[in-house]
């Protein structure tokens, strides 16, 4: 079968319409290893990223002519975008089969197949999903899908959702990621996932119930093989863990870092990790080239991280800041903001919080209510009105209280301190960095100079000049 796997761009509605997103671009790595997946079982993958890749369905017609056409849909913006390339494909070609992924149509599979542009949802992790139904549509048998862990479909007028199909748990049995099916040089990160799930239960996070609460890795040993490779075939020096926390496994974690270490990759890494690392760990991350770790603090505040049920408490994460300053790695923190029955108290919690550890780079989101989460039944149980079809969700990231103020903090209060932080991100970023030594941060990485001066038109307009609404 010939099967094009298309990562949409993010969209958002704004003055002039809906525009797509600028935000500097990441490697579709879930994709490349449904294509890998694909292409060892006998297919023919194009990957269309519309990151990088400004082709329209039509373009794909002339030469590749694609049979399956699968769109990876997490949330909000993204979502424009695959229900009008979905609706294009369709209008082109009304036999070619569509099937929807990630992280949106598997927490909502049966109201996303009441859209007549998606005949299928592979719910969960894709790849032998896909293959399974690539197998099963290039056989000419497609009254078998009940076979098919992982799949939802329509048939006979009925939706259907089969069972759960397995989960990974050792990801060494994965192909490497199908890097060939992208244009390596225009990525600004090259990014690699070395695990799946998370061992937290943060009620707002969709990562447990979309991994149904299991963890599933690559060894350390195979994570330093793919790094290999990826310098020696593309250069690649700077590389970003894209997952939740790199260092949930602590062996795994001093294994990969003493390889790195003793093979002299000369590397400069960055990860996302809980607050709770040791001084070892710390010592360890930072003599294999760590420069940077993201964290979740969510809140400042003691009865917020309870509500939200975070493992980790206010005395954790100013332990993991202070040895990540001690050791020059540059911390970056993640906040959210509106969550549901935040107080003044707790808002000024949070400020006195990044006032205390310095003014260290930080992300301050609003809270966002994902379907599937505890935290979203919480707010159905209160007046959320859920939105009813697959558009009104891609509208939902844009007014994300739907009417209802979930956080007694005016939104006064909190539309000003996120002006702030946006518009002074880059330079809070800078003086940090240079403030403590952390020189490495800087170092440079050499991304393609039409990718550079993209993401410099980002920063500037995102951090320096775009005024921000609500």
């Amino acid at each position: 079968m010939r099967v094009l796997l298309v990562n949409p761009a993010k969209r958002f509605k704004g003055f002039l319409g809906k525009t797509r997103s600028l935000q500097p671009t990441v490697l579709p790595n879930s994709l490349l290893y449904i294509g890998a997946v694909l292409e060892r079982g006998g297919h023919q993958v194009m990957i269309w990223d519309q990151q990088v890749d400004s082709r329209q369905p039509n373009d794909f017609f002339t030469t590749f002519k694609p049979q399956i056409v699968g769109f990876s849909v997490s949330v909000g913006g993204i979502i424009y975008e695959a229900i009008e390339q979905s609706k294009d494909f369709k209008r082109l070609d009304p036999s070619i089969k569509i099937a929807w992924g990630n992280v949106h149509p598997s927490m909502l599979p049966e109201q996303t197949l009441t859209e007549d542009y998606v005949d299928y949802v592979a719910i969960g992790p894709g790849e032998y999903t896909m293959l399974e139904l690539a197998d099963h549509l290039d056989k000419g048998t497609p009254d078998s899908l009940s076979g098919i862990n992982g799949l939802a479909y329509k048939q006979n007028g009925k939706i259907i959702v089969n069972p759960d199909r397995p989960f990974i748990k050792d990801l060494d049995e994965l192909p490497d990621p199908a890097w060939h099916l992208v244009p390596m040089e225009d990525y600004w990160e090259k990014s690699l996932n070395t695990s799946r799930g998370c061992p937290s239960k943060c009620i707002f996070c969709y990562n447990p119930p979309f991994h149904k609460g299991q963890l599933g890795e690559f060894s350390a040993e195979r994570i330093v093989s793919q790094m290999e490779i990826l310098k020696k075939r593309y250069g690649v020096t700077l590389f970003r863990f894209f997952e939740d926390d790199f260092c949930h496994n602590r062996p795994r974690l001093h294994r990969f870092c003493k390889l790195v270490i003793e093979k002299k990759m000369h590397i400069r890494w960055d990860c996302d990790a809980r607050a709770g690392l040791t001084e070892e760990d710390v010592r360890l991350m930072k003599k294999s080239g760590c420069a940077s770790v993201g964290f979740g603090v969510e809140s400042g505040s003691t009865r917020m991280l309870k509500f939200i049920r975070k493992t980790a408490n206010l005395e954790d994460i100013k332990q993991t800041f202070r040895l990540l300053v001690k050791f020059k790695i540059l911390p970056k923190l993640y906040l959210i903001s509106e969550l549901p029955t935040e107080t003044v108290e707790d808002f000024e919690a949070t400020k006195h919080l990044i006032k205390e550890l310095g003014n260290p780079p930080h992300q301050y989101v609003s809270y966002l209510p994902y379907p599937g989460t505890g935290l979203y039944d919480y707010c159905v149980a209160r007046g959320l009105q859920p939105p009813k079809t697959t558009e009104e969700w891609a509208d939902f990231i844009s007014q994300p209280d739907c009417g209802i103020r979930w956080s007694e903090v005016p939104k006064e209060m909190t539309a000003a301190f996120k002006e702030k932080l946006v518009k002074y991100y880059f330079w809070r970023r800078t003086f940090f960095a240079l403030r403590h030594g952390m020189f490495s941060f800087y170092i440079p990485v050499n991304p393609s100079p039409k990718e550079f001066l993209r993401v410099i038109r980002f920063w500037w307009r995102y951090y320096v000049t775009r005024p921000l609404h609500g």
